[in-house]
């Protein structure tokens, strides 16, 4: 008698996916989680052949951020995107592992301010100071400052001037 004896086979596999590839099709067997997965299945020989596979899952990374900008400067770039307003924005970016990274934005818009002011005064309170200019004649102004959210606050005055009055008067008396 020869009696030969075909050995079963045994093999290992390890593979490394993103979350988001999940469910990973392995062997006919739907995988859903990370884990270590077996198959049998029938080599060459008609013999029994074990794989064993160790499933790796990378996760896909999220992550938020809140921005507060000013009116002025929009619009906002931020990955690849041109924002032109308040409001919440998503990005998908491929993380160090090679899988999805999706970052959320809540973008705040400060409203730059404006306001007018209208002040007349007397020609003899000429100059006048306002916001650091002396002004020397009536008209129309503008200032910029920073409001305090930072950003820009737009002042106009308009400055009237009223002259100043002179008369002559003539008086004749009796001694």
């Amino acid at each position: 008698l020869y009696l030969n004896v075909n050995p079963n086979v045994s093999s290992t596999q390890t593979i490394t996916i993103c979350q988001g590839t999940l469910p990973y099709s392995w062997n006919s067997q739907s995988l859903t989680a990370a884990g270590t997965y077996q198959a049998t299945l029938q080599n060459v020989n008609g013999c029994d052949s074990t794989v064993t596979l160790t499933l790796n899952v990378n996760p896909n990374v999220t992550s938020t951020q809140n921005i507060t900008i000013c009116q002025g400067a929009l619009p906002y770039s931020w990955n690849s995107q041109s924002l032109t307003a308040a409001g919440t924005y998503q990005a998908t970016l491929i993380n160090v592992n090679g899988c999805d990274s999706t970052i959320t934005l809540t973008l705040n818009v400060n409203p730059n301010v404006t306001s007018t002011q209208n002040i007349t005064i007397c020609q003899g309170a000429l100059p006048y100071s306002w916001n650091g200019q002396s002004l020397a004649a009536a008209g129309t102004y503008q200032a910029t400052l920073i409001n305090v959210n930072g950003c820009d606050s737009t002042v106009t005055l308009t400055l009237n001037v009223n002259p100043n009055v002179t008369s002559t008067q003539t008086i004749t008396i009796c001694q």
